[in-house]
């Protein structure tokens, strides 16, 4: 399971040097929102936006030099109640403990380009929490952080992608522009800015997997996906006649 939630340094950098050949451009949030929400900028034509959860020290040794390498910028979803300690959340389900990053890097990474975001105080599922500690979560997170690192903090991630309306409203009420779900397809105009989909990138991914991901909007990398794609677009188009 490690393996699939850990990705290697060098298969990161054929990533991104697979997005560039293919000619995706690489935005930030901030550009998603301000070209569907303000109408303020136009987009490339194949943008793509390339985020972290949690803030694990390895985004910090590992990806910032290739982010940097490959002129990159990427979003770094920041777990405010647990910077400079480890993944205390999940290590009951089997997953070794790994620090995260402190304070040094996350403002190393900020002064490099990358966009900072909130990941809750404690990375809770938040539709298991009683309202009032659910909305302390997202509201205590973004307040800390724009505190700490004197900078506006406009982006949120649902931990777990757990989500219902009433948290993308509090996330709302509480000033983010966007919020990140785990649900993977294409983002457009007619998709909420806090309900943002997004493909997981595993470990286990080969380059022929990344690439469909990011050619099919899924998390499915199965290699019948191509066909299955093509049988259903036919079959749409039979059912117009």
């Amino acid at each position: 399971m490690e393996k699939r939630y850990a990705l290697v340094p060098e298969r990161f950098r054929q990533q991104l040097r697979y997005l560039k050949w293919r000619g995706y451009a690489p935005i930030s949030l901030d550009d998603l929102h301000n070209y569907f929400i303000n109408k303020t900028i136009s987009l490339p034509d194949k943008p793509v936006i390339i985020t972290f959860d949690d803030g694990y020290m390895d985004n910090y040794e590992n990806a910032l030099p290739i982010l940097k390498e490959q002129n990159v910028p990427a979003t770094l979803f920041i777990v405010s109640g647990l910077i400079n300690k480890t993944n205390r959340w999940i290590i009951s389900e089997g997953y070794p403990e790994r620090p995260l990053m402190g304070w040094t890097e996350i403002r190393e990474m900020q002064k490099n380009g990358m966009t900072i975001g909130s990941h809750t105080v404690n990375h809770c599922r938040l539709t298991t929490l009683d309202l009032k500690d659910a909305k302390r979560e997202i509201e205590d997170s973004k307040k800390f952080l724009e505190d700490s690192l004197g900078t506006q903090i406009n982006h949120f991630a649902y931990p777990y992608g757990d989500m219902k309306d009433s948290i993308m409203n509090m996330t709302r009420d509480a000033g983010y522009r966007t919020a990140c779900s785990t649900r993977s397809g294409f983002n457009s105009e007619q998709v909420s800015p806090y309900e943002l989909r997004r493909l997981e990138i595993y470990g286990t991914d080969t380059l022929w997997k990344f690439a469909l991901k990011l050619t099919y909007g899924t998390n499915d990398g199965n290699l019948l996906l191509p066909a299955r794609y093509y049988m259903k677009r036919m079959a749409e188009r039979l059912n117009r006649y």
